[in-house]
């Protein structure tokens, strides 16, 4: 990789530059050495470059999944909210209508009088059947609520699993990549011998054990995720 060449070059330009004397100080050229680290920067996968990218987003996908949550416990507290509202609206027009046949039954004397008691039995049901229907509502409303904020959890948790997993293949490319920056460091401040140099008489990276060896690791580590 180009990379690599770059920083092989900078390393080429530490080693060979004029040492201060009575120190392990040296003096290089800084135009030289700037440009050789713009040019390692530019070269960077994308995904180093992406990283601050990736955290936002994981940030926007939590807000969105937040907001996803919100928008449906609102949802399901609104139907909840109109299924209770229908259910004592009609529990209490069904208590008006028997409260008002009862009274119509009672003034029409002791000769209606069995027959006033079985209409009021009647009636009477009607309003057991009336708090059923206000006990199911009510067991509605809880279920849409509780699904809702099923729904929620489950958003949240796919959320964060999917910016864990981008996290951890950004997390591998930046360890490898630092992992090969330390190792030339390493190698510029305590002179390591130059590595064989191709036909072109640029340093030739890949018959250095260490750089051949982690390039082997990171084509294996690419196809296993791939």
């Amino acid at each position: 990789m180009e990379v690599y060449e770059r920083l092989d070059d900078l390393v080429d330009l530490i080693e060979g530059a004029r040492g201060v004397p009575l120190s392990d100080s040296c003096v290089i050229n800084r135009t030289i050495a700037l440009d050789l680290l713009e040019a390692v920067r530019a070269l960077m996968p994308a995904s180093l470059r992406d990283a601050a990218t990736i955290l936002a987003d994981r940030d926007d996908v939590l807000e969105d999944a937040a907001r996803e949550a919100e928008s449906r416990i609102a949802a399901a507290q609104d139907e909840a909210d109109a299924i209770l509202s229908r259910a004592e609206n009609e529990v209490a027009a069904l208590q008006s209508q028997a409260q008002a046949d009862i009274e119509q039954h009672l003034a029409q004397g002791q000769a209606d009088a069995a027959r006033t008691v079985d209409r009021a039995r009647a009636e009477a049901e009607r309003l057991v059947a009336a708090d059923t229907i206000r006990l199911e509502a009510e067991r509605q409303a809880k279920a849409v609520r509780e699904q809702a904020e099923n729904d929620a959890a489950r958003v949240r948790a796919e959320a964060d699993i999917y910016v864990d997993k981008r996290l951890a293949n950004l997390e591998d490319t930046l360890r490898a990549a630092l992992d090969q920056i330390g190792r030339g460091r390493r190698r510029a401040s305590a002179g390591t011998p130059q590595a064989p140099a191709s036909d072109s008489g640029v340093y030739d990276f890949t018959q250095d054990p260490d750089v051949a060896g982690d390039l082997v690791g990171g084509r294996r580590r690419g196809n296993r995720q791939a």
